[in-house]
C-alpha cells in the first residue's frame, strides 16, 4: 500500500457537515456533488459522504451518528502553545470541546472535540523529546530498546 490520501466521515446531514468544516475549521471546499463533498487545508483530503447516498450508490451499509465515535481525526500542531491558541480560536467559533487542553503522559498537549457526526478530533503537539515509544525511526529502520 502507498500513503493514505484522504479520510471520509459518513454523515447524516451533509449540509451541516459542510458548514462545520468550512466555518469553524476553515477548510476549503474542493468538490461538491450529490451526497458528497471534500475539502483541503489540513495536509490530507477530508471527505464527507451522506450515509443514505453511500448506501444507495455502493451498497455499503454505512451508518453515521451511532453510539460514540468510530473514528478520530488527529491534527498535529507545531507547539503545545499552538494547541491552546487553536482551542481558543475554535471555542470562540462555537466548537464545543470535551475539556480545555491539557498535558498527557505520552509527552503531548492535547485537546479533543467532536464534529457534527460525533467524529472525534484531536489537536496535539509534542513536548521537547517528541514521541515516546517509537519502534522505527522515520527512515523505517527498527530501533533497539535501551
Amino acid at each position: 500500500m502507498k500513503a493514505i490520501t484522504d479520510v471520509c466521515v459518513v454523515t447524516q446531514d451533509l449540509e451541516r457537515a459542510i458548514r462545520f468544516y468550512t466555518g469553524p475549521l476553515g477548510l476549503t471546499l474542493d468538490h461538491r456533488m450529490e451526497g458528497f463533498a471534500d475539502f483541503h487545508g489540513l495536509g490530507i483530503a477530508l471527505a464527507v459522504w451522506a450515509a443514505d447516498h453511500l448506501r444507495a450508490t455502493t451498497g455499503v451499509a454505512a451508518s453515521a451518528g451511532g453510539h460514540g465515535s468510530a473514528v478520530m481525526i488527529a491534527v498535529r500542531l507545531d507547539t503545545p502553545a499552538d494547541v491552546d491558541a487553536r482551542y481558543h480560536e475554535l471555542s470562540r467559533a462555537g466548537v464545543r470541546f470535551q475539556a480545555p487542553p491539557k498535558d498527557y503522559p505520552w509527552n503531548a498537549r492535547c485537546a479533543y472535540f467532536t464534529g457534527p457526526d460525533d467524529e472525534l478530533w484531536e489537536l496535539y503537539a509534542w513536548y521537547d523529546g517528541g514521541e515516546p515509544g517509537a519502534v522505527r525511526d522515520r527512515g523505517g529502520a527498527h530501533r533497539l530498546p535501551g
